[in-house]
């Protein structure tokens, strides 16, 4: 077993439930099943394997709240690291390799932002040379890690705002973006709102709420809520018709639970029933959602595999001209490091991509800033990161995103569903015509950074 130690200065920077979430992982940032534990003053974590590998840790940062950050890559030793110091190495490094990427694609780094990124550089090299003081070590790494995130958000910021105007000026296609439609028809007043913000809806197609009873299907918000979508002139991404979680099936269905062949035979006759009724009535069918880590019905990783490509084959037979997605949920494959399972997001998709099922692209469904079931919040230039690695399928990419806007307790969250704390809200500047500042939320300077980010690729 392998076993890496740490020396922590400031322990109140890890939450009580950090130890839990802390996992290491590998050259491709795929998790390996991990555990944590406090041996006195040290921090000791162990993994089944004995290769280097880089600490993922939910760390609180200045003015940020908890950010999942991570180290190098480090190799076993008996001498403890200083976690502070090497959080803000790896910090700096991935920041550096992503402005290289970015630059690469055309990005012109303002000077401003070189000079902040190397005061970061210039307070890592402070810390990392004077580890026998622990306390100033650690003042000094923190201090870069907030350097670097603050720079991280502005060099995104210039990437996305430039790659944006190269796209415009290309007549490049517009990306469709929008909004996932609850189950009830939302009000006038939100309609009209969606109309100037959205070109795309997500209406959803939920296996419980058209089949609560077996046999009766009920159509009827469905039908009306694609009425108003194409009266409005949006266009309709439908589903996801099979969700593979503990939410995705009807009640009566757990009957069921243990024979695979009667749960696959019902999921595929739901998704041949709605394909069949709303065939050539939507632009985009989302035919799976969280494949690669739903508890559905006790359901193996092979057999939700083995539906998925006959739900995808009868979509496509039904539907052929229509465009088809598969989504994963937590695409980094965080849950990894708490459960057994043999394949990460990136292999079911290559998994799907070689078996050629005609899937036209992929979703990546990030809810962030709530554990255990969505993705820790995490510096910007991680999403980057995250879409190339996508972007290598050679598929389009559909990002499903959801941040919360409040820390308090959410009544209709599932249940055990934590929210990480965020930063202080944001005060920004009047814009142009404007004498008026205001305050934005964590959640507002969460999207305004990933949202562009997003757009600013042609995979998305």
């Amino acid at each position: 077993m392998g076993t890496m130690r740490f020396r922590v200065y400031d322990r109140d920077r890890i939450g009580d439930e950090a130890l839990g979430r802390l996992f290491i992982a590998g050259g491709e940032d795929i998790p390996w099943s991990t555990r944590a534990r406090w041996d006195g003053d040290l921090l000791v974590v162990q993994r089944q394997v004995n290769d280097s590998g880089y600490v993922y840790i939910p760390w609180s940062v200045e003015g940020r709240g908890t950010l999942l950050l991570s180290t190098g890559t480090l190799m076993e030793r008996q001498k403890p690291y200083v976690l502070e110091v090497e959080l803000a190495r790896g910090m700096l490094h991935r920041l550096r390799t992503r402005l290289f990427v970015w630059e690469w694609l055309g990005l012109r780094t303002p000077d401003s932002c070189r000079a902040r990124l190397q005061e970061a550089i210039r307070l890592f090299a402070s810390a990392a040379t004077q580890q026998d003081d622990l306390a100033e070590a650690s003042r000094q790494a923190n201090a870069a890690i907030a350097v670097g995130v603050e720079v991280s958000e502005a060099i995104a910021s210039h990437y996305s705002q430039q790659s944006l105007l190269a796209r415009r000026a290309q007549s490049l296609p517009t990306t469709l973006m929008g909004v996932a439609l609850g189950a009830e028809s939302p009000s006038v007043a939100i309609r009209r709102r969606l109309l100037d913000f959205c070109n795309l809806v997500q209406l959803p197609l939920a296996w419980r709420t058209i089949e609560a009873r077996e046999g009766r299907r009920d159509w009827k918000p469905t039908d009306e809520q694609l009425g108003w979508c194409q009266a409005a002139g949006l266009k309709v991404a439908a589903g996801p018709l099979l969700r593979m979680d503990d939410r995705g099936a009807p009640d009566w269905m757990y009957l069921w639970e243990g024979d695979y062949d009667n749960l696959a035979r019902q999921m595929l006759d739901h998704v041949r029933a709605v394909v069949t009724r709303y065939a050539g009535r939507v632009h985009l069918w989302h035919v799976a959602s969280r494949l690669n880590n739903g508890t559905l019905l006790s359901l193996n990783e092979e057999q939700r595999l083995n539906i998925v490509a006959q739900a995808l084959h009868i979509v496509r037979t039904v539907d052929p001209r229509t465009p088809t997605v598969v989504s994963f949920d937590q695409p980094w494959g965080e849950y990894l490091a708490q459960r057994d399972e043999e394949l990460a997001p990136l292999h079911y998709a290559d998994a799907l991509v070689r078996a050629d099922l005609g899937v036209s692209g992929f979703g990546l469904e990030i809810n962030s800033g709530c554990y255990p079931r969505g993705s820790a919040r995490r510096p910007v230039y991680d999403y980057g990161r995250l879409i190339d690695q996508w972007s290598q399928l050679g598929l389009p990419l559909m990002l499903l995103l959801s941040a919360p806007s409040r820390t308090d307790d959410d009544p209709l969250a599932a249940p055990g569903v934590r929210v990480e704390p965020t930063g202080d809200p944001a005060l920004v500047q009047p814009g142009p015509g404007s004498d008026v500042q205001r305050f934005i939320d964590p959640q507002e300077a969460w999207a305004s950074l990933v949202l562009p980010l997003a757009l600013a690729r042609t995979t998305v």
